[in-house]
């Protein structure tokens, strides 16, 4: 209702316009007058130019042959579904920094630890510029056994018998949230950050039971990921929960660590329905990814964390990049 006070105020107003119908002109007129440069103050135009840059990996072939050198004319860049100019694609340096965290779900079946013996050797033979530090889900968060180091016995002392208990890493997802927004003391600002996680992937937190593409969950740890330049990579291993059995669970940790390695661009190993025999061809592969990786900068156009499509022409090479990035991310100093 309106207040006594206002409704005359108003009457008056209005009778007088009745009386005076220029008034109404005259006021239209001002109130367009005032009303264009709020307008045009509030639409911000698009920036262009916005030198960004981007992890590419190419993956090797099925004879684990190297994939042929990238060139700017292989790829098609899109950001937000708008083409962009592709400035440069280069190898990435063999002294660039790396630093990988290795990510061990505490909730992995005891007999993960028959798979140790094989990460401690791919530790071992990492290569001089990787950094390894060796982390734990726990209750939502990462639990770091090790801090950054080249010292590859530091890091393969800290890789303990996983506790077993199960659901204590909460969801693999809020780990994944937690790490990246708190990433290891220690780190390097130039360094490409790589995570391999390996767990079940399933979600107990939202529909466990099946498949959900909306998962918030899923969503935010890859926002998070992304907004903090984070490659996720990740191996299905099974924990101790008794919904971990069957076909459908297998599908459901697959499909969501798989949505987390093609947002990221990173990639997802898995055996199929049961735990795999052996981790070694999943780690000769990842450590083949780690020589396989490009810089690519292109002209960005808006802000923050927009959608991104980066496509190979030669249908040979699978090719892996994040699916956004934060617009003016730099990784190398940027070359025009």
């Amino acid at each position: 209702m309106t207040p006594v006070k206002n409704r005359v105020s108003h009457s008056l107003f209005v009778a007088g316009m009745k009386s005076q119908p220029s008034c109404w002109l005259a006021l239209a007129t001002l109130l367009l007058a005032t009303s264009l440069p709020t307008f045009a103050k509030d639409k911000q135009p698009e920036k262009t130019n916005v030198a960004t840059q981007v992890v590419v990996t190419i993956e090797p072939d099925k004879h684990g042959a190297p994939a042929a050198a990238l060139q700017a004319a292989d790829l098609s860049v899109k950001e937000d579904y708008k083409a962009v100019n592709i400035v440069n694609v280069q190898p990435l340096p063999a002294h660039q920094p790396i630093q990988l965290v290795i990510y061990i779900d505490d909730s992995l079946q005891p007999s993960s630890s028959l798979q140790f013996a094989d990460l401690k050797k791919f530790i071992g033979q990492l290569p001089a510029n990787v950094q390894v530090a060796i982390a734990y889900m726990q209750s939502g968060h990462a639990v770091m056994a090790s801090g950054f180091t080249s010292d590859r016995r530091v890091s393969a002392n800290s890789v303990r018998l996983p506790m077993g208990q199960v659901d204590i890493d909460a969801s693999p997802y809020f780990c994944l949230s937690s790490l990246a927004k708190h990433w290891p003391e220690g780190s390097d600002p130039s360094a490409i950050r790589q995570v391999l996680m390996i767990t079940d992937g399933i979600d107990r937190y939202f529909a466990p039971r099946q498949y959900n593409p909306e998962d918030p969950y899923v969503a935010t740890a890859i926002s998070d990921a992304q907004k903090n330049h984070l490659i996720v990579s990740s191996i299905y291993f099974r924990d101790m929960g008794r919904v971990d059995r069957g076909m459908n669970a297998a599908f459901i940790g697959d499909s969501y660590l798989l949505n987390v390695a093609q947002g990221t661009g990173g990639t997802m190993y898995s055996s199929g329905l049961g735990n795999p025999v052996t981790l070694v061809p999943f780690f000769d592969n990842f450590s083949k990814r780690l020589s396989n990786q490009y810089v690519l900068t292109f002209d960005g156009y808006r802000n923050g964390l927009q959608p991104l499509e980066v496509k190979g022409q030669k249908r040979e090479s699978k090719l892996d990049a994040p699916n956004a990035v934060v617009i003016g991310q730099q990784i190398l100093a940027a070359t025009k």
